[in-house]
């Protein structure tokens, strides 16, 4: 019984864990577009600020799109255009709770 337990608050933990806003791409066209996911959403979530860090220096988001289903949202970053990329990360707020995302380690170099 301890067993069954001790794997279930394990699960519960991992699921809990898992549950944060992720890198899900990047794309330079005309701007740098930076997209991210978060599988647990409220419905209201609402993104008031964002700030891309990337080469030592700070950018604001010039654009920010939010889009929630069932759950997931998706947000959608633009920055101003950008040709060199080292130790990037992103810089979100929402719904007051700011969060940062590394996506540095999902960069090709």
């Amino acid at each position: 019984m301890k067993k069954l337990i001790m794997l279930s608050l394990l699960v519960m933990s991992t699921l809990a864990a898992s549950a944060e806003i992720k890198f899900q791409g990047i794309d330079n066209n005309g701007a740098t577009n930076v997209m991210l996911t978060d599988t647990d959403a409220p419905d209201d979530a609402k993104i008031t600020d964002a700030v891309l860090y990337c080469n030592g220096k700070e950018y604001r988001a010039k654009n920010i799109r939010c889009n929630v289903v069932a759950g997931v949202a998706v947000y959608r970053l633009q920055f101003k255009r950008l040709t060199v990329f080292s130790g990037c990360k992103v810089t979100v707020t929402v719904n007051g709770k700011k969060t940062t995302v590394d996506i540095q380690k999902h960069l090709i170099h």
